[in-house]
């Protein structure tokens, strides 16, 4: 007979908006479960080597901080492990980053979810949901040792692809009006770099058109970006690009297969075109390709391009977004941006994270509810710690109280450290 457990807050995806619902929801009181496939937390912070926290601060110029929290305390947590694994820089699109060390971010959020008290199912599948009534009653797991159900009041969703929302049968989007969604990369790291050469995307991009001209195949986009760490001769590169067609096993590995092949091919031109590279090393590829954009679900309320072009302020705001619109829509070419006032940030109202058609799930991180030109601002990591945030004491208040009262989501988040 399979095993059977009950919570009251249950987290779909241990990745950035995944953790900080966990410990927003046990810091609410609610007994909380944490599940991620892979062996280790941080989402595409980890498994896709991006190495770098866009949103925290607001964009541009003069950069207020838009994220406190659970986000913050990571941070703090990752410095006190290595005061060298987080690094404050200004990137070369002019915006205030935070570059960190993923490994020591796996180890940061192992402690910040053991501190809290966070159970946590590492190697584990959700492969289904029973829903009646408009909600969630239970969800269908696998690990290696067999299928076993968890029984819950109240959902999140932080899987980054909408998952359990797409098993329970939540209204979800994919892509724009059109079904195109962003281009999804996968980073690779190469060490031994002399990082005081310029590295920026303008020396990538001529690097890259001599090696095309060269006749080095399989290299896609031309410009892009190099993450580097004062101090260290290691970099992350985000280039290797394909377009997202679906989420099955075949597409996934098509996408795999294709980007890991190109990452040779980029390493090839760089040590032959680009200065500082002439003795790199390639270190790690991906281990897991990049999505930027994929399903997300139909809220109760839906984030508009306006809304962050103007940064929209409102009343049952439970997170700020600080970035601004940034869209991947060509494999081959950079991101076009869409100017924001510097400084500014908008609220995320509380209805973009609620499923619009069932009950007791709530989504987090880059899977909430926006347009196409909204969600390209709100689908950043710093971002995607405060929405996970105020997923998981949402989440708590309900399994509590019967309802999502805002007045008592919104103490609850003040309490906890969180910016509105």
């Amino acid at each position: 007979m399979s095993k059977t457990f009950q919570y009251d807050v249950v987290i779909a995806g241990g990745g950035t908006a995944g953790v900080a619902a966990a410990v927003g929801a046990a810091r609410a009181k609610a007994k909380t479960l944490l599940i991620e496939r892979n062996p280790y937390l941080g989402g595409e912070a980890t498994h896709s080597g991006v190495s770098a926290f866009c949103g925290f601060y607001t964009c541009g110029g003069n950069p207020v901080k838009a994220v406190a929290g659970v986000g913050e305390e990571l941070l703090k947590e990752m410095e006190s492990l290595n005061s060298e694994s987080v690094d404050y820089i200004i990137s070369a699109t002019g915006n205030k980053n935070i570059n960190f060390h993923p490994e020591y971010l796996k180890c940061a959020m192992d402690n910040v979810l053991e501190k809290e008290g966070v159970t946590c199912f590492l190697h584990t599948r959700i492969i289904g949901a029973k829903t009646k009534d408009g909600e969630i009653k239970s969800i269908q797991c696998v690990d290696d040792e067999g299928i076993f159900q968890v029984e819950a009041r109240v959902f999140v969703d932080a899987t980054g692809d909408a998952n359990l929302a797409h098993l329970s049968g939540a209204d979800t989007l994919w892509g724009d009006e059109e079904g195109n969604v962003q281009a999804a990369t996968l980073p690779f790291r190469l060490s031994g770099v002399d990082i005081s050469c310029d590295l920026t995307p303008e020396a990538v991009e001529q690097a890259v058109i001599k090696a095309k001209k060269a006749g080095i195949q399989h290299l896609t986009r031309e410009k892009g970006f190099i993450l580097k760490r004062e101090g260290s001769n290691q970099v992350a590169v985000l280039l290797p690009s394909v377009m997202p067609t679906g989420l099955s096993s075949q597409e996934l590995t098509k996408m795999e297969l294709d980007t890991r092949r190109q990452v040779l091919y980029y390493v090839e031109a760089f040590r032959r075109y680009l200065k500082g590279m002439e003795q790199c090393e390639l270190t790690m590829i991906g281990p897991s390709i990049g999505f930027r954009e994929t399903r997300r679900i139909k809220g109760k309320s839906m984030i508009k391009a306006e809304d962050v072009l103007n940064r929209k302020k409102c009343e049952d705001g439970v997170a700020r977004g600080g970035w601004k619109p940034e869209i991947h829509k060509d494999t081959d070419k950079m991101a076009t941006y869409m100017d924001v006032k510097e400084g500014s940030w908008f609220d995320i109202p509380l209805g973009a994270l609620q499923s619009d058609n069932i009950g007791n799930l709530y989504a987090a991180g880059r899977m909430i509810s926006a347009d196409e030109a909204a969600f390209a601002a709100v689908r950043v990591m710093g971002t995607c710690f405060a929405t996970g945030h105020s997923a998981g004491v949402a989440a708590a208040v309900q399994a509590e109280y019967g309802e999502a009262d805002i007045r008592k989501i919104r103490a609850e988040l003040d309490r906890q450290g969180a910016l509105l």
